[in-house]
Formats: C-alpha cells, structure tokens, sequence
C-alpha cells in the first residue's frame, strides 16, 4: 500500500512490452465496483476471498504481463505461494514507514484499511505494525527493491537490471 507499485508496474510493463495489469483495477472490472466499496460490503476476509479468486483467475491465464497486487494480497491464504509457482520474477517494493506515511496520510480517506486513523503518528504505527506482520510473506519474493528517493523510472531501470 502505497509503495508505488501501480505506477512502477505500469511504466515496467510499458519498458517490457508487456501488458499491465493491476489486481485492485481487474476486481474492479470483474465486480463493477470499488476496492473500497468491495471491502466495505463484504469486509476484509471476504474481500481477500474475492481477491483470491482473482488472482488465480489472473496466475492461470499463461499470459506474461506485469501483475501489482494489493499489499495485504501476499498475506492471505497460499496467495504468494500461488504467484511464486506462476512465475519467475516477483518483487518486493519496500519504501521506509516515513516515505509511506507522507504518501498515504493525503489520501487515507480513499483507503479503507486507513480511513479510520486520526493522526500521521496513529498511520505511523500502523504502517509499522503491519509490515512487521507481513515481513514473513513479502520477504518470499525473489527480488527485492529498497526504495529511497528514486524516480519511478529509475526503480524501473533497476528492476529491468535485475530481470537481466
């Protein structure tokens, strides 16, 4: 959340030549409502069950694209087992908690999971809590970028690097 993984994933996909396609966007499209309008109606586990199924509607398509997954997606059920098995690339995009903070206190009343927090110092603590809850099932990735004050396409460059 916040990491900048739709902007990086959308200009990566262009670099490649690949299509783009963003997991929030497709249950948007599959579902003909908003993220946040799913996580409203059907709460958080059954909004990860309504992501599940997308994803793996997403993994067995066969087609090579470029998939940015929501931040809690790794963490639900055997969802980042799933994407390692699909594929041979999956990236960890990790800003610090200061950076995502700045990114997220602007926009938190779009979020759901953030909406409700009152302070930068209240979304600190729960950008920590929740990246130490879900280190175990990011670390899981085969690549991982560190964000400090690069550009998107910098980032970009690096992943492209790294894919060799």
């Amino acid at each position: 959340m916040g990491c900048g993984k739709s902007t990086i994933g959308r200009l990566l996909a262009k670099d490649l030549a690949l299509p783009y396609i963003d997991l929030d966007d497709y249950l948007r499209k599959i579902h003909g409502r908003s993220v946040t309008n799913l996580f409203i109606e059907y709460g958080e586990i059954g909004f990860r069950k309504l992501e599940k199924t997308a994803l793996e509607d997403l993994l067995v398509s066969a087609q090579a694209s470029v998939l940015s997954l929501g931040g809690g997606t790794p963490c639900y059920g055997d969802n980042m087992q799933s994407v390692i098995q699909s594929t041979p690339h999956t990236f960890y995009l990790s800003p610090s908690i200061s950076t995502l903070c700045h990114r997220l206190y602007s926009e938190k009343d779009h979020r759901p999971m953030i909406s409700h927090l009152t302070s930068k110092d209240k979304l600190q603590e729960f950008i920590a809590k929740h990246i130490f809850e879900r280190k175990l099932y990011y670390q899981q990735a085969n690549h991982h970028l560190y964000i400090q004050d690069e550009t998107p396409q910098e980032l970009v460059d690096k992943i492209v690097k790294e894919l060799g």
